[in-house]
C-alpha cells in the first residue's frame, strides 16, 4: 500500500485531464450493465429449461458448454467496452499518464523526447508521445487514442475553426506540448523534487 501511495505522489500535480464527458461515461456504464444482464438471462433460462426437461447428458453438457462459451465471449466484449469508458490522458507536473483500451502507461517527462499529432489513418490528430532512444531500448511511440479527432464531441471540446483545421493540433496535444515545453524550461523541477521528497 505504501508503494502505491508513493507512486501516486510521484505523479505530481495534475495540470490537465482529457477523457470522455462524465455524463456520457455514466450512461455508457448503465447501458453496459443492462447489456450484461441481457446477455446472462437467456443463457440461465436455456440451461434451466434443458436441465428441467430431463434431456440426455450429452444435450445438457452441450448446452452448458455453449452457454459458458457465449458468456466468455460476451464477458470479454463487455469488459473491453467497460475499460474504454475510463480512457484518458492526464498531464501532470511530472509526466503524462495514458489510459487506453489495452494500455495504462505512465511516462515521466525525462523519458519524453517529443509530442506531436498522430498521422495514423484512424486515430487522426490524437496526441502521440515519442520516448527517447536509450541504450537499453528503442524509442516508443505511444498514442493517447481518447484524444483523437473522432472523439472531440465526446470530450466536450469546442468544435471551432482551429479544431476543424487538419493542420492544427487539437486541444489535448497543445496542452501536452505546452507542459513539455514548461518542463524543458525547468518550471517543474521544484515540483518533481518535492514529489520525490514526499515519496521517501
Amino acid at each position: 500500500m505504501a508503494h502505491a501511495r508513493a507512486g501516486t505522489q510521484d505523479r505530481g500535480r495534475e495540470l490537465h485531464r482529457f477523457g470522455f464527458n462524465r455524463a456520457l461515461v455514466v450512461l455508457q456504464r448503465v447501458a453496459l450493465l443492462i447489456a450484461a444482464l441481457t446477455a446472462l438471462a437467456p443463457v440461465a433460462l436455456l440451461v434451466a429449461a434443458v436441465i428441467g426437461s430431463r434431456q440426455s447428458a450429452w444435450t445438457v453438457a452441450l448446452v452448458i458448454g455453449g452457454g459458458f462459451l457465449y458468456l466468455a465471449v460476451s464477458g470479454a466484449v463487455l469488459a473491453l467496452a467497460w475499460r474504454s469508458t475510463s480512457m484518458a490522458m492526464v498531464v501532470t507536473t511530472t509526466g503524462i499518464e495514458v489510459r487506453g483500451y489495452w494500455i495504462r502507461r505512465w511516462i515521466p517527462w525525462d523519458q519524453i523526447a517529443m509530442i506531436e499529432s498522430s498521422t495514423h489513418w484512424y486515430w487522426r490528430r490524437a496526441t502521440c508521445i515519442h520516448t527517447h532512444h536509450t541504450l537499453s531500448a528503442n524509442g516508443e511511440r505511444i498514442t493517447a487514442v481518447v484524444t483523437a479527432y473522432q472523439y472531440i464531441f465526446w470530450r466536450n471540446e469546442p468544435y471551432d475553426a482551429r479544431a476543424r483545421d487538419p493542420r492544427e493540433h487539437l486541444v489535448p496535444t497543445r496542452a501536452a506540448m505546452d507542459a513539455h515545453r514548461r518542463y524543458l524550461r525547468g518550471e517543474f523541477s521544484a515540483a518533481a523534487a518535492g514529489a520525490r521528497e514526499g515519496a521517501r
